[in-house]
């Protein structure tokens, strides 16, 4: 059970989130000094043994499952954030302390929602109908920041108009156009715009629980990947360990991506730093990665670049 509970924890910790050919001839990739950054090269290195047993099940649950009807016909933002500043931002250090500490009042009438829903339209078409973020829970999440004040505590900001807008943000289907709500604060031109919809959760998957067996391999969360798309970054957590170069599992509509470490050896007298650290690895694939989708090795759930 010791290998499937380390599967599980490290999973946890992360969501804070047929193979190609190996040329043996090549350079092994290398750990760069100071960054513990795990560089690919030009190999493909293919996953064997009881990780790439875990991975082909996951892979294999993938095609036709709801989870990936739900990703493919979904909304799950790569870059959409959680709000847009105008530019220059703020006018004083007083300013962003009163924004920061949610010392906003309202001098206005927000918007009322007609249906409760909106949409998000997709560069290919399609359109998707999903719950609204209405104005007022917006500007309740503004102000409930904080329930202190540290600097500043005399300056206030007043919300003096609220109008419906729209944003462009990147998502798991590409680009998308989503709903926004643009706030105009006292003394700003520009104004503050929030998502009037959120991302969706994809489902549990029902993929097999890992299996109890040593020398599995260690669970990844994506981070980027390169513009030719041979290359993925994932962090792999570590404690008193050191990254070792991952391995890959490919089909044609999935990648599981396999960190591997070596327990460092301790000297006389040295304490282990048991701290979770996560440590970039490069993973090379033997094609673009293309429309495939990423999977995580503990819980088959896809994943999109978090940097």
């Amino acid at each position: 059970m010791r290998a499937r509970a380390v599967l599980t924890a490290v999973a946890a910790a992360l969501l804070l989130g047929g193979c190609g050919p190996s040329r043996t001839n090549d350079p092994m990739p290398t750990v760069q000094p100071g960054t513990d950054r795990v560089t690919a090269g030009p190999e493909v290195r293919p996953a064997t043994g009881a990780a790439a047993e875990r991975a082909a099940e996951v892979a294999a649950a993938w095609p036709g499952s709801e989870l990936q009807q739900v990703w493919e016909h979904g909304y799950f933002p790569v870059d959409a954030p959680t709000e847009w500043l105008p530019d220059g931002a703020f006018r004083s250090s007083g300013d962003k302390a009163a924004y920061l500490d949610g010392r906003i009042d309202l001098r206005t009438t927000l918007p009322v929602p007609v249906s409760g829903l909106t949409e998000v339209r997709f560069a290919d078409g399609s359109v998707l109908a999903l719950p609204q973020r209405s104005a007022r829970e917006v500007l309740t999440s503004l102000t409930h920041r904080s329930d202190s004040c540290s600097v500043d505590c005399g300056t206030r900001l007043a919300v003096t108009a609220v109008r419906p807008g729209t944003a462009a943000v990147t998502t798991s289907r590409g680009q998308a156009t989503i709903p926004t709500w643009e706030f105009t604060l006292d003394g700003y031109a520009g104004t503050f715009r929030y998502p009037a919809v959120l991302p969706q959760q994809p489902p549990v998957p029902t993929t097999p629980a890992p299996p109890d067996r040593p020398g599995d391999g260690i669970p990844t969360a994506l981070r980027a990947v390169s513009p030719d798309g041979l290359v993925l970054t994932a962090g792999v957590p570590l404690g008193c360990a050191t990254a070792d170069p991952g391995t890959v599992y490919e089909t044609d509509l999935a990648v599981v991506l396999i960190g591997h470490a070596t327990p460092r050896r301790l000297g006389p007298g040295e304490v282990c730093d048991a701290s979770l650290q996560i440590a970039p690895v490069e993973f090379r694939l033997s094609r673009p990665l293309g429309t495939r989708t990423v999977l995580g090795l503990a819980d088959g759930r896809p994943q999109l670049p978090r940097p």
